[in-house]
């Protein structure tokens, strides 16, 4: 029987999907589940659009072409650090390498490493793609609990013997994403997500990120 423990455990970002689809009555479950992440004073400030079949694949189709032809759009929030620490970049770099390691694809080889960050915008074949948004209103404590809602959704696919991959590609291209789900003006789309049953054959799903010993970021007082 799957635990919390072991959903927390073996979950990790699945880049490689298998073309099987999913029901939506289970996307429907795992939404449902999720919605009882913990928020401030129950505010909930998320919400969700679910892209299926045509809707997503033309939206894939858009963005591609944008990226293509070297296009992106202004981001609504700062990705990452501009000013980035030490232990930001080393973490970092590790991730790149170790990905593109895994997927055969070498330090020099640009056209490789940029088709593979293109494979963000077909959701890495994932038959579900997923957009979360947070409410403009909320400050950095909001988007904390919009936090916890991912974090529900991908252990919620997990115990469905799915997996997950969330995008904050898709932050470099919010006009075109909102041309596509239609969100309010009062939303930001914080991340994409990628559901679907993993292809656990295909190489890029052997690479695992490493975490810190529990000295490094903890202390008993």
């Amino acid at each position: 029987m799957m635990t919390v423990k072991d959903a927390i455990k073996n979950r990790f970002s699945v880049r490689a999907f298998t073309d099987q689809k999913v029901p939506k009555d289970v996307i429907s479950n795992i939404i449902n589940l999720a919605k009882c992440a913990p928020s401030g004073v129950n505010s909930q400030p998320w919400k969700v659009y679910v892209l299926l079949d045509e809707k997503k694949e033309l939206l894939s189709k858009d963005v591609i072409n944008l990226f293509d032809n070297g296009q992106t759009e202004e981001n609504e929030y700062l990705i990452y650090p501009k000013d980035r620490p030490d232990w930001y970049k080393e973490r970092q770099r590790a991730v790149g390498y170790g990905l593109y390691k895994a997927l055969g694809i070498e330090r020099d080889d640009i056209a490789g490493r940029l088709n593979q960050i293109k494979q963000n915008f077909n959701f890495f074949g994932a038959p579900v793609g997923m957009f979360i948004t947070v409410d403009r209103s909320v400050g950095p404590n909001g988007w904390g609990h919009v936090g916890h809602f991912i974090q529900n959704i991908c252990l919620a696919a997990i115990e469905e013997g799915m997996g997950t991959c969330l995008q904050e590609a898709w932050a470099e291209f919010p006009e075109t994403v909102k041309k596509h789900i239609k969100h309010s003006d009062d939303e930001i789309v914080w991340c994409g997500i990628s559901l679907g049953y993993p292809d656990l054959n295909h190489p890029v799903n052997k690479f695992r990120t490493g975490r810190e010993s529990l000295e490094v970021f903890t202390e008993f007082l």
